[in-house]
């Protein structure tokens, strides 16, 4: 009669120790899910189009959505011969600042969910970004592997809009809620 009351208690105690070292082997997770699609890329392409178009003297403002960031990051991503290990990526704008939420796996290890939340500002024409915030799994992370991920994630960030936005200057970043919006000059094509 003993062991019938004993072995689900046990068997319970088991249950919730693996769910809450489940939990903990996690990290952090985006608020919500983004989708990358090359319409989101040739939706941002048509405004880029029109706004360069319409612009009398070359200044332009242009909104750039989260879906249209994790799209053409995803784009560079996939285009990288020695593309870093760096999987389900999305880029959130939040709190005035670009969190990028990604798996990475690093030399074969497990997979572990991670994000790196940076501050943008407009730098010699193009973007810069500082981090503010990184995490990665439940462990902490060497400096060395941090520092890899984070210029690798940079990188990524810059090059995704500059390849967009061809012969543009960009003079100010601002970001708000689900968006970045991006202001500068564009310089006329050479012939």
């Amino acid at each position: 009669m003993r062991s019938q009351v004993v072995i689900p208690l046990i068997a319970l105690v088991l249950a919730a120790q693996f769910c809450c070292c489940s939990a903990a082997v996690g990290g952090p997770q985006p608020p919500y899910v983004i989708t990358p699609s090359d319409g989101a890329v040739q939706r941002f392409q048509d405004r880029w189009s029109t706004v360069v178009n319409e612009s009398p003297d070359g200044s332009f403002t242009i909104t750039l959505t989260e879906e249209e960031m994790t799209s053409m990051a995803a784009r560079v991503l996939a285009r990288q011969v020695d593309s870093p290990p760096i999987s389900d990526l999305q880029v959130h704008f939040r709190d005035q600042r670009i969190e990028v939420y990604a798996t990475v796996t690093v030399q074969d290890s497990l997979p572990l969910p991670g994000m790196v939340a940076f501050s943008a500002y407009a730098t010699d024409g193009g973007i810069g970004v500082s981090v503010e915030e990184a995490a990665f799994g439940p462990l902490p992370i060497p400096d060395s592997i941090l520092e890899a991920s984070t210029e690798a994630l940079n990188d990524l960030i810059s090059q995704s809009v500059e390849a967009e936005i061809e012969n543009a200057s960009i003079t100010d970043i601002q970001i708000g809620e689900e968006e970045m919006i991006l202001t500068g000059t564009v310089s006329p094509a050479s012939p």
